[in-house]
């Protein structure tokens, strides 16, 4: 088999790139139940053979970490944080039909190299 077959492209991976936008659209879908800001923060990301999927609102992060805060500085009375955890539920959820997507990448290389 040639290494050529194995290479990813330039760009970034297609398939890879499917396989996290899976999650991502999962993560859109849970966080759009509670909140309008969220969802169309959430991006997925490409580095190589890294995928990240991300959400840049400001009210994302404690959401997704359950952080709680005090309101304009009263240490006295602490808040708990907007809506529900969407990320790491979405990557469980997802988790098999995204690594489904990208195993059709190794099906491809093998039919490209000659297997059947």
């Amino acid at each position: 088999m040639a290494l050529a077959a194995l290479d990813t492209g330039g760009g970034g991976d297609v398939d890879l790139r499917a396989a996290a936008e899976l999650i991502a659209d999962d993560a859109k879908d849970l966080a759009g139940s509670w909140s309008r800001k969220i969802p169309p923060t959430i991006e997925t990301s490409i580095d190589g053979l890294v995928a990240t999927v991300s959400a840049s609102a400001p009210n994302a992060r404690p959401a997704e970490l359950r952080l709680r805060h005090p309101l304009f500085r009263d240490r006295h009375h602490w808040y708990g944080p907007p809506g529900e955890p969407f990320l790491a539920p979405a990557a469980d959820a997802r988790a098999n039909a995204a690594m489904a997507r990208y195993a059709q990448k190794i099906d491809r290389w093998a039919r490209e190299a000659g297997f059947h």
